[in-house]
């Protein structure tokens, strides 16, 4: 089932469970399945049948004495039972398992009916067949929940009759009881957030120890304690309660050591299993975790070869730093001769090193050219400890996997990345891009396809657990309705003759009975009818605001004030003038009004009682009312206004859709949320205990003044934010706090099972939302729009417009038309709102009964078929793009050119229609043809395409140091030249050869002439020496690389598919925006004007609140001369929309939102200086984004999805083209086949072969190779001579062993040995090593660097590659990896194309900088590399908006007049809207690619999920049993062993018994002698297993080289299975009714004989 099938299947899985939910018998049905022998007897052997009592007996019995000795002794008939087969050897019978739909607290089965209630909260039998045997009795409590006990005495004291346990029993599963523990751990929970303990602290902790002890007794009294499998300690979650209480007692005991952070653990956990469906939901969990226990393997085997990598490459690099060289050295010695300078204390003295400005750690350097430079005075050199705080190093093996998941998670990637080519060089940067960050995504899909299996597996159980209760709610239903016909005519003759009397009394009560259905007021008609429904008076003025407020213009009205408030709401700015702020406080007053009168007249029209039974209304007058009234008090209620916005969803399908779905989506996962939640509670509790004192004893190793930083664990607060801030995906920083303050193992485990345990959660709903969402046939933008009032009212402004203009004809039905169209509009928009019909009915009469009926007249769009015409778009695209696919074009019309003009040129021009018979139209036909074979060569493709790569690399070129280069330059300007002029006769020759029409209704053709119109109008530029409107133009030449697009097919393919799905992602991203204006206008409203600060200039200081309190202080100062102070604002603020929406895209999409976070956090009130932490609420507002942010993505990336469902359901490719298809099947084909080895004929050589092929051999060598990767784990920066020998020998001995597996495998196989890739690959591995190893002086001399041989020695890891065949799961994924490769490279190689036109674009504008935040020496714009590398640090986890700021700069925080030396710019401000557009556009066309990358992963999982045929280790499987079947390999066994055939065999073709009805459906051919042969056996399991999507013809070739000893026996099929069967039944009924017949004759024969001998005695009586 491929991913499309699966969601579009959502919806019936959907309708599945919850008609299986609804089930249920009515007392007569359930009276006749009880005790009818007929309906039984109709089930037959049903699962059903089997849990149903005898017939005639009661369902629920009470557990009585006699109960207790008959289950007793049903107990040891199972114990000597057991007892003899153990004593006798026998072979394991199919050990029954308990019912699912009778375990413990589960609803009671629908077919059982509802117990009588004086059965409720007491002991019955058992019902379940399993537990009949066993010493144990049911309690059925509130809602049917089971709960089941041991009938044995609970404590060896108290009995199942026994008062005080029935008591406890009951107490138990009562839910206050439930409810009480529940609110005692909820208060316990409170208690523990408190930070200072009230002095009565300690009594509430013996309180909550009581109640917690009181429950484990009543359990205890309940179940007993161990003995029996209903028992106290049987349960786990039981054990959480003996945690709880041991714990407690013993931190009470213990004061020597604090434990009471040991207590908080299962205190906190207790709360699941009080949570009702948690304990299901954690099991699916663990579950879960079960299956993703091989990917977690892989990972961390794949994250060990990658900081194996990084250990052997970048190994004590970081600890290159700018030290100030001693001036004065060779002078520092003493007159008796000892050296006064010590060189290394001097080195190793952190104050002696160069540090930019707000840095904590040294400017790190390296020695060679693109590695970072020291300024003058430093030199660099080897000394001192690594960056932060000696965490972020590759010295060892520890630090470096650190670095690695770092990287997997994208937490803070790009400072390691910067840190290591700054050390190591900029060439490494092919490290990253090539062996990391491919690895480390390969990790995530491999992680993300996981946890979408196991979501996709656990929803299919559920599915297939509900269609067998529907199964059985059908059998139930045959077998009712095949009971007797005379009852059936009995009760169809009773059901007619009181039909009769029942219809008058439903007439009679419809008449008396409410005008309509639905909610009833609890007072009841004396209350509703006077004070709710107005209808005494003014009936006709009702009617008339009736029609006024149904009227389609009316909402329309509405609507547009709406608008106009969001409009004005979202003007308000910092700062405002007085008149602009009372103009803006007079439209609210307007608007509210208006709002208020809106109100009141519907609910003069509908009344109180219609008003109020739509959902929205309700929410109007709440907000309206709520506003009224804080204006009329003068309170301070700005979210009221906000909560307007909301409003838009009740014409906004959409919005409307998108606020319903996240509603649905959290009751829906609740379960899921709730763990969520109680994790983040968990974790926030215990680091508080953990670490408290810890950070406040040790503030000063990780701030410079001794304060606690932002980020801390000393309260609950914090320690909440901290939690929130690791699962939001940081985590690295706290984590080096956390090390530097506390124990390092400590903090690792915590904050590793915090990041593995919530990346998971989160991960999980998120893909859970993303199920539901996409299946959602009502989300998004289907292929009819819906129909609002809104529409009506714009379809009669149109009309009128028209017939105003006069263009179109007065239509006499024209009133009516526009009446009928204002009640359809009305009808649609009560629709779309939620509202109820009753709405309609609120008036009484003649208003109420015509719009009964004429709202039911709902017009019918005919709007045209989007899919037809974007095929029909799609088909002319293909046709009309010349370089696309030139081949599929028809051979006869390839030469003959088109039309050059279209029609209308030739009617407004004849002199255009040249003939084609005269000489110049003959020659000009003569030259178009031979123009279009041009363009059609490949060749000249080709030569297109080498233009357009050199163009692409003169670009590279033309950086800041151009100018300073004059032969560069020269023959850039020529190249340019050139290729301008190249690509203008291209463009030509297309013209002449294709049309003028064709050309320009190609969008590549027009995306050629664009970027050709803007080399042409920078040439003619530069000729006219124009440089003011040359340079606006010049930066657009950077979209040269994207003619690229249009020569290469899977570019093309991908470009495709994105700009499809555009249209369905339009509407989703309005809402996504109105979403973010609610955060934006909430910001605006908190903190506009709030974080402007007064700074120091000079010494780069904030002044504190008790300095400098405000604006005034601060320009006191200034107009004191002190010319280094100014009053500043931040960057990244809230003082209009704009300024608000690009916050919080930073705050969404990178990873720097910690400086507005912080603004935020310090604001106090406008023109106020900030003061540290002064508004702690403020985090709670990012917060609240961030979720919000969650909701939306998920919304777009559905949007995502059903655009690609939608091209999936139409056969449109999606990333790839069908050489690539073709290109991976043939290449699955390849590898999915296993190569055929002989086994050799000498006895030697099968034992060789036989050992070298075992799987003991590929787990020894697996072994060997993890033992090697653990001493090279061993390697260290600083390890002694005696070390470096030892890991030479080991080295040695590795060869060693690798070489002599290679000679047995070369004398095993002979020839045989290189046709398998793998062997190929471990003679590769072999080779590397050995130049590796003995060749490595040698190359290190001339050829490469050293670590290049240390890393050629870990390709030996590959050789652990082998076992992957051997592990199913993971092989699923990886091959799913593999197959989705083309998808990735074509998705990938747009991405690499867009980054190097931005690259370029970003070169050519944002050069000049100046070097602050993001940019420096390194890490600018200058160059073309640097570009790129800043570009590659441009993502949404990473900090990007450190290089924005910079170029965000204007005067007077920048100079427009500095000077260059040797360049004629002179200005480092930068261009703030063109480097917001430019990051921002990256971002979102970054991320689109992203989401796909990974959305093409999910597909290829999917769709080998089940991958439609069976596998080679399948076929192996099949082979290898039916040897036992076949000793004599006839390649046919007998139909009587087919049974235990099909059970031998192994998932997935393995069909356990009982299986002859599956095997008889099957209909498998029959032999002569009874027989069946392998490949019909094999093909029928195929395509019960895979479906019909198998393909037979490969699968009889397949099997054919399994069975190659012996051909098919020549021979015609005389039966099947299936016309075996029906022989069979055919021969037994025949056999029946003669038996039947013959005993019918016997019978009738004596009875007349005995009449004879009656009637003679009688005779001779009478004689």
């Amino acid at each position: 089932m491929s991913l499309f099938e699966f969601w579009r299947k959502r919806k019936e899985r959907r309708e599945v469970l919850q008609r299986s939910r609804g089930r249920k018998l009515d007392q007569s049905e359930l009276k006749r399945l009880l005790g009818d022998g007929g309906v039984r007897a109709a089930l037959g052997d049903s699962r059903v049948a089997s849990l149903l009592p005898p017939v005639g007996t009661e369902v629920f019995r009470r557990f009585t004495a006699a109960s207790l000795e008959e289950s007793q002794r049903r107990y040891e008939a199972k114990e000597e039972e057991r007892k003899k087969r153990k004593n006798n050897q026998e072979a394991k019978t199919v050990q029954t398992k308990p019912t699912n739909d009778l375990r413990e607290e589960r609803t009671l089965p629908f077919f059982y009916g509802d117990p009588p209630p004086e059965l409720l909260n007491t002991p019955l039998e058992e019902l379940d067949p399993y537990y009949q045997s066993d010493k144990t009795f049911l309690v059925l409590g509130k809602g049917n929940i089971i709960h089941r006990f041991d009938s044995g005495s609970a404590c060896l004291l108290f009995s199942p009759f026994n008062p005080l346990r029935i008591g406890a029993i009951r107490v138990l599963i009562h839910s206050f009881f439930r409810f009480f523990v529940m609110l005692t751990v909820l208060t316990n929970c409170v208690f523990m957030m408190i930070e200072d303990k009230p002095d009565w602290n300690y009594i509430m902790e013996c309180i909550f120890l009581a109640v917690y002890t009181l429950e484990v007794i009543i359990k205890v009294l309940s179940r007993g304690v161990c003995v029996g499998k209903c028992s106290f300690l049987r349960d786990p979650w039981n054990w959480l309660d003996v945690l709880v209480i041991s714990t407690m007692l013993l931190s009470e005991f213990v004061v020597s050591v604090d434990l009471s952070f040991l207590t908080l653990f299962p205190r906190i956990l207790k709360l699941l299993p009080l949570i009702p469906g948690m304990k299901s939901t954690m099991k699916v969990l663990i579950q879960s975790g079960k299956r993703l226990a091989g990917v977690t393997v892989l990972t961390v085997f794949c994250l060990s070869f990658f900081a194996l990598i990084g250990l052997q490459l970048f190994m004590g690099q970081l600890k290159n730093k700018c030290v100030m060289w001693p001036v004065n050295v060779t002078d520092s010695y003493h007159e008796n001769g000892t050296l006064g300078f010590d060189f290394y204390k001097y080195i190793n003295n952190n104050s002696n090193y160069y540090y930019l400005p707000g840095q904590l750690d040294a400017l790190l350097c390296g020695n060679s050219s693109a590695s970072g430079m020291c300024p003058g005075g430093f030199t660099c050199l080897k000394t001192g400890q690594n960056p932060t705080y000696g965490y972020t190093s590759f010295d060892w093996f520890g630090p470096s996997l650190l670095s690695m998941v770092r990287l997997m998670t994208h937490d803070f990637w790009e400072h390691l990345m910067m840190l290591t080519l700054r050390a190591a060089g900029k060439e490494y940067l092919a490290v990253f891009l090539l062996v990391f960050f491919p690895g480390c995504f390969c990790l995530l899909c491999l992680i993300i396809s996981a946890v979408a299996m196991a979501i996709g597996e656990q929803e299919e159980a559920a599915v297939a657990k509900a269609h067998l209760r529907e199964r059985e709610f059908s059998q139930i239903r045959v077998a009712l309705e095949s009971g007797d016909e005379e009852q059936r005519a009995a009760s169809r003759a009773a059901l007619s003759e009181t039909e009769g009397e029942k219809i008058p009394k439903k007439q009679h009560n419809k008449v008396e009975g409410p005008e309509d259905g639905g909610w009833c007021s609890p007072c009841g008609p004396a209350f509703t009818d006077p004070c709710l429904k107005w209808t005494c008076c003014g009936c006709w003025l009702k009617q008339r605001i009736f029609s006024f407020v149904m009227h389609p213009m009316f909402d329309l009205f509405i609507v547009l004030c709406l608008v106009l408030n969001i409009v004005f709401m979202g003007m308000e700015h910092y700062p405002m003038s007085e008149r602009f702020e009372s103009t803006l406080a007079t439209a609210d007053l307007v608007f509210l009004f208006i709002f208020l009168a809106e109100m009141v007249l519907r609910i003069i029209a509908l009344d109180p009682y219609g008003y109020f039974r739509v959902g929205w209304n309700i929410f109007d007058c709440i907000i309206i009312s709520l506003s009224f009234v804080m204006m009329m008090f003068e309170l301070i209620g700005f979210w009221l206004t906000v909560l307007r916005v909301f409003r838009l969803a009740r014409w906004w399908p959409a919005f409307h859709k998108f606020l319903k779905l996240v509603w649905s989506s959290v009751c829906a996962l609740r379960n899921l949320t709730l763990v969520l939640l109680v994790l983040v509670f968990l974790f926030s509790v215990v680091d508080t205990q953990l670490f408290q004192n810890n950070y406040r004893d040790c503030a000063c190793r990780i701030s410079t003044d001794c304060e606690l930083p932002r980020w801390h664990m000393s309260d609950f607060y914090h320690s909440f934010l901290l939690v929130c801030r690791v699962l939001f995906g940081e985590w690295i920083e706290t984590l080096w706090d956390c090390m530097q303050v506390s124990n390092k193992a400590t903090c690792l485990l915590f904050f590793m099972t915090l990041v593995v345990i919530g990346k998971l959660l989160v991960m999980s709903l998120f893909l859970t939302l993303l199920l539901s969402w996409v299946t959602s046939d009502c989300l998004y933008p289907s292929q009819q729009t819906e129909r609002t009032s809104l529409h009506a009212a714009v379809v009669q402004i149109r009309r009128t417009f028209r017939r105003l203009l006069g263009k179109e004809n007065p239509d006499p039905t024209a009133a009516d038309s526009e009446d009928g169209d204002r009640k359809d509009g009305l009808a649609l928009d009560l629709v779309t709102s939620d509202q109820y019909s009753s709405e309609l009915q609120a008036l009484k009469g003649e208003t109420s009964e015509r719009l009964d009926i004429e709202s039911q007249r709902v017009p019918i769009a005919e709007i045209q078929d989007p899919l037809k015409a974007e095929k029909e778009m799609t088909s002319d695209d293909e046709t009309k793009c010349p370089e696309g696919q030139p081949d599929q074009q028809d051979p006869d019309q390839r030469g003959t050119p088109e039309d050059c003009c279209c029609d209308g040129c030739y009617r407004c021009c004849p002199l255009l229609d040249l003939n084609k018979s005269q000489s110049l139209g003959r020659v000009w036909s003569t030259f178009r043809r031979s123009c279009l074979s041009i363009i059609q060569h490949r060749a000249f493709e080709a030569f297109i395409f080498l233009i357009i790569v050199l163009s692409c690399t003169a670009l590279v070129f033309e950086d800041i140091h151009l100018p300073q280069r004059q032969v560069l330059k020269m023959v850039v300007e020529i190249a340019d030249q050139v290729f301008t002029f190249v690509f203008l006769l291209e463009m030509l020759l297309k013209w002449s050869a294709l049309g003028l029409k064709k050309y320009f209704t190609d969008a590549w053709c027009w995306l050629d002439f664009l970027i050709l119109d803007v080399s042409l109008a920078c040439l003619i530029a530069g000729l006219m020496g124009s440089s003011e409107w040359g340079a606006s133009i010049f930066s657009l030449r950077a979209l040269m690389p994207l003619r690229i697009l249009s020569r290469v097919q899977g570019l093309r393919v991908v470009v495709h598919t994105l700009v499809r799905s555009f249209p369905s992602l339009f509407d989703v991203v309005l809402v996504s925006l109105m979403v973010w204006f609610v955060f934006c206008l909430v910001g605006v409203r908190l903190f506009a004007g709030k974080f402007h600060f007064c700074f120091n200039e000079t010494s780069e200081e904030y002044f504190l609140a008790e300095h400098v309190n405000n604006k005034t202080e601060c320009f006191y100062l200034i107009d004191a001369n002190f010319t280094e102070i100014r009053w500043k604002n931040a960057k990244y603020t809230f003082d209009h929309m704009g300024a608000g929406y690009l916050s919080l895209f930073v705050v969404a999409g990178s990873g720097s939102w910690m400086d507005i976070l912080y603004s935020a956090s310090d604001a106090t009130r406008i023109e106020d200086q900030p003061q540290y932490e002064a508004n702690l609420k403020a985090y709670l507002y990012f917060v609240f984004f961030i979720i919000a942010v969650f909701f939306n993505f998920n919304f777009i990336v559905g949007a995502i999805l059903h655009s690609l469902q939608k091209d999936k359901s139409e056969g449109r490719p999606l990333f790839v083209t069908m050489d690539q298809v073709k290109f991976m099947k043939a290449l699955k084909s390849r590898l999915s086949r296993k190569p055929q080895n002989p086994a050799p004929q000498g006895s030697c050589r099968a034992r060789l072969f036989g050992l070298v092929t075992s799987l003991q051999f590929e787990v020894f060598m697996a072994v060997v190779v993890c033992l090697y990767m653990v001493v090279q784990m061993a390697e260290t920066e600083d390890q002694s001579m005696q070390v470096d020998i030892i890991m030479n020998w080991v080295h040695f001995t590795f060869f060693i062993i690798i070489l002599i597996e290679f000679i047995l495998k070369i004398i095993a196989f002979a020839c045989h040995y290189f046709k398998s890739s793998w062997n190929i690959l471990d003679f590769l591995v072999l080779l590397v090593y050995c130049i590796g190893l003995f060749l490595a002086d040698l190359f290190e001399k001339y050829f490469v660097s050293p670590p290049v041989f240390s890393l050629l020695r870990l390709a030996c890891v590959a050789r652990v590659i082998h076992l992957i065949p051997r592990t199913r799961g993971i092989r699923k994924l990886a091959w799913a990896l593999l197959m989705s490769l083309p998808a990735i490279f074509n998705i990938s190689l747009l991405f690499s194309i867009l980054t190097i036109s931005y690259s370029v674009f970003g070169m050519f504008n944002f050069a000049y900088m100046q070097r602050t935040a993001g940019i420096d020496d390194m890490y600018n714009f200058e160059t073309f590399w640097n570009s790129l590398i800043c570009l590659v640090m441009t993502s949404p986890s990473s900090t990007w908006a450190g290089l924005l700021l910079p170029i965000m700069d204007t005067p007077p925080d920048c100079d427009p007049l500095m000077e260059h030396p040797g360049l004629m710019d002179t200005s480092n401000c930068g261009n703030p809207m063109v480097g917001i557009v430019f990051f921002v556009t990256f971002i979102i066309l970054s991320s689109l690619l992203l989401v796909h990358l990974y959305i093409a992963v999910l597909l290829e999982t999917f769709s080998l999920k089940n991958p439609g045929h069976p596998s080679d280790r399948d076929l192996d499987m099949f082979y290898n049993t039916w040897r036992k079947f076949d000793p004599d390999a006839s390649q046919c066994i007998q139909y009587s062993d087919l049974s235990d055939f099909c059970s031998t065999l192994k998932d997935p073709l393995r069909i356990p018994k009982p299986n002859s009805i599956r095997l008889i459906h099957m209909d498998l051919p029959l032999l002569p002698g009874d027989k069946v042969h392998c490949k019909d056996i094999l093909l029928a399991l195929s395509t019960q297993v895979f479906g019909d999507s198998v393909d037979v013809e490969t699968l009889k070739t397949r099997l054919e080289e399994k069975f190659a000893t012996n051909s098919k026996v020549s021979c015609e099929p005389i039966s099947s299975t299936l016309q075996r069967k029906q022989e069979d039944v055919a021969v037994t009924v025949i056999q029946r009714a003669f038996r039947k017949r013959l005993q019918q004759n016997a019978d009738g024969a004596g009875q007349s004989a005995g009449g004879a001998e009656g009637g003679g005695a009688e005779g001779g009586a009478d004689v």
